[in-house]
């Protein structure tokens, strides 16, 4: 019995790890490309909006909605911070993430920071500012780029394992039927 766990835990991290993950360019974030539940496009689509308050408890906006995709847009508070003269700085983001179901049962996520606030105040900075015009990153923003792709990271697993793990159908009154 120890070998089975042991063999299931190894194969779980395993296939947690070979996840794609998001990483930060001058660009913003590329779109991920994710395997689909089998499941109809429209019950991935109410499932999808399920998530958006699950995980956005403080509000979030669902919209453009299609037969195929919806946008979610939310904000995150201490989305990434830098440190500068042993000065920790936390920022929040408002994101969006564009969410389109294909016919050939994969899906695609983006992930766009819209905007960045301190406090409640929004700052002209965007992703773009944190790269040299060569596309590397600033030395005083060295501490950024791990920390936002830390929570998109976060935001992006949260949305894919919700609508994974979303296959058994729900109850209507939510009692069990089985006895």
């Amino acid at each position: 019995m120890k070998h089975l766990l042991g063999i299931i835990l190894f194969f779980g991290m395993t296939i947690s790890l070979a996840q794609t993950k998001l990483e930060m360019t001058p660009k913003g974030f590329a779109p991920l490309e994710i395997e689909t539940p089998n499941r109809p496009i429209n019950k991935l689509l109410e499932q999808s909006k399920e998530w958006a308050p699950y995980y956005n408890k403080d509000g979030s906006d669902v919209f453009d909605v299609t037969e195929n995709s919806l946008t979610i847009e939310a904000v995150y508070e201490n989305a990434y911070s830098y440190w500068n003269i042993a000065v920790k700085y936390n920022f929040d983001i408002k994101y969006s993430l564009k969410i389109v179901f294909r016919e050939d049962q994969k899906y695609t996520l983006t992930f766009i920071v819209k905007e960045i606030y301190t406090g409640r105040v929004p700052l002209k900075t965007t992703i773009a500012d944190f790269f040299t015009p060569e596309g590397k990153l600033k030395d005083d923003y060295k501490d950024v780029k791990p920390s936002l792709e830390k929570t998109a990271n976060k935001i992006v697993k949260s949305y894919i394992n919700f609508i994974a793990q979303q296959s058994a159908p729900l109850s209507v009154t939510g009692v069990n039927t089985k006895n």
